[in-house]
């Protein structure tokens, strides 16, 4: 009886500790997050069709219309966002991990997970043609952030985890004519740059997983969203980390893709997580 009760005993403890655990990293983040002083706001919300609950790229096509893929099937989706509707689904590849999509013009690229790169040329047409190319000659665990660099023919890429564990995370550069990556970094994310450093969370803030990038068509920044400790990081047209705006899990649960509309304003995604999936609008503040 003595053992039966210390068995019980220990189970218990178990529980009572992993409900402790889940209530202090349930939304994901060890970042704080100080909503008197919030960067921006909220100015409209979309709610997804389930489909879509582990959306994880999107591109803005115009006409209120937004490419979105999710992380499970290869099927583009085009959701509209006056009618809240998913209208036509687009095939190009077999289930897998997809995670980054950008749009020029006719032609789609969408980046799975482990570095392959589906070129879908007039993609929204009956019969698109679809290529395929791989990453190659790079230290790669993940990669999630795909953007269009169409000034210089190339693709922009952020690895999200290396293999062995760097502390900095790289965004690198895929040449369009050759069809080949660049092995030397476009662009470092540091984590021990003073910008990190000063957030509330200690070293666990400081550690970057990009989910999405983009450029800012006015202005030409780049920026970075983290997923797994939600936030906005803008770069400078030279790289450098210039401003963080720290997301509020409870509206950023887990948020995995942005891009801009024609009048420059910025939507983010977020998967399903104790909410539908959503597109939000959001307008950062300036100061």
């Amino acid at each position: 009886m003595k053992m039966n009760r210390i068995i019980i005993g220990i189970i218990a403890a178990i529980f009572i500790v992993a409900g402790l655990i889940y209530w202090v990293f349930k939304d994901n983040s060890y970042i704080s997050f100080d909503d008197d002083n919030k960067t921006y706001v909220i100015e409209k919300k979309w709610e997804l069709p389930s489909v879509l609950d582990e959306i994880s790229g999107m591109s803005y096509l115009g006409n209120n219309e937004m490419a979105c893929i999710q992380d499970e099937d290869g099927i583009i989706f085009i959701f509209n966002l006056k009618t809240s509707k998913v209208t036509s689904r687009i095939e190009f590849g077999k289930p897998g991990d997809y995670e980054g999509l950008a749009v020029l013009e006719n032609i789609a690229y969408v980046l799975r997970s482990d570095g392959e790169i589906f070129e879908i040329k007039d993609f929204r047409s009956e019969q698109p043609v679809i290529d395929t190319y791989q990453i190659s000659g790079l230290d790669i665990n993940e990669v999630e952030s795909l953007e269009i660099d169409a000034k210089s023919n190339r693709l922009l890429i952020a690895v999200k985890e290396y293999n062995n564990r760097k502390a900095t995370k790289g965004i690198y550069a895929f040449d369009l004519a050759k069809k080949s990556i660049q092995k030397e970094r476009f662009i470092t994310l540091d984590g021990s740059d003073k910008i990190y450093k000063d957030l509330v969370g200690g070293k666990s803030s400081q550690i970057i997983r990009p989910s999405a990038i983009r450029f800012h068509p006015g202005t030409g920044e780049l920026y970075v969203l983290e997923g797994n400790q939600p936030k906005l990081i803008i770069l400078d047209e030279e790289g450098n980390e210039e401003k963080i705006h720290i997301l509020n899990t409870e509206t950023f649960p887990q948020p995995e893709a942005l891009d801009f509309d024609e009048k420059d304003r910025l939507y983010i995604s977020n998967e399903s997580r104790r909410q539908p999936a959503n597109i939000l609008r959001v307008k950062l503040k300036t100061q």
